[in-house]
């Protein structure tokens, strides 16, 4: 009968899982193709996580995912999400970052050094620049949206690597992440309510 109980027992918790999976996806995919910032769904995201936080790199691929792409308004809807993930889960979130989102994190910091955006910046500006497709060309908006984006990742940055300073060892790609771009010359900001404010600090 032990024996039958904890089969059972494994098996609730494995279609538990399954469904706490299938729920994270759906929430994810419906915030990060939104066109603007879905409050509600992140900070249900953020409990998701909480409630198990086996279910983070689930969601950090998605984010890694959206990341990569050309559109600014994906960007920095990913970007949201993901601040909201380490502002509300703190240590469990960031240990799950690796190296490929650090370095999608790295890439958008870098931006304008990229061929592709220099090349979208010169088409913007040249004589054909009102006839470009959309996502061709990189116009002024975009070009704030993107400086924006490139200064959030630098507020994330700097957070974890201040909250988290002592348990370095466990997030190296964050931390390699953040001295790559201090050694490359970028200033990250300083923040006015000490660097933890806000910052769910229990792992």
């Amino acid at each position: 009968r032990s024996v039958t109980f904890a089969t059972r027992g494994r098996r609730w918790f494995r279609d538990m899982t399954d469904w706490q999976k299938a729920e994270l996806d759906e929430t994810l995919t419906a915030s990060l193709k939104s066109n603007t910032i879905e409050w509600a769904m992140n900070m249900q995201i953020c409990d998701s996580i909480k409630a198990n936080p086996d279910l983070a790199p689930i969601a950090l691929r998605c984010i890694d995912g959206r990341l990569r792409k050309d559109s600014p308004v994906s960007v920095h809807l990913a970007l949201s999400l993901f601040e909201m993930l380490v502002k509300n889960c703190g240590f469990d979130v960031c240990k799950a970052v690796d190296k490929g989102l650090a370095e999608a994190l790295t890439s958008i910091v870098k931006k304008k050094e990229s061929w592709r955006y220099g090349i979208g910046r010169n088409l913007h500006k040249s004589a054909i620049g009102d006839w470009l497709p959309p996502g061709l060309g990189i116009g002024e908006d975009d070009r704030q949206l993107w400086l924006q984006a490139s200064q959030k990742v630098l507020e994330i940055l700097q957070l974890c690597a201040d909250a988290f300073l002592l348990r370095e060892a466990s997030l190296r790609p964050l931390f390699n992440a953040y001295k790559r771009l201090r050694q490359d010359g970028y200033k990250f900001p300083k923040s006015e309510h000490g660097v933890a404010a806000g910052l769910c600090l229990v792992q």
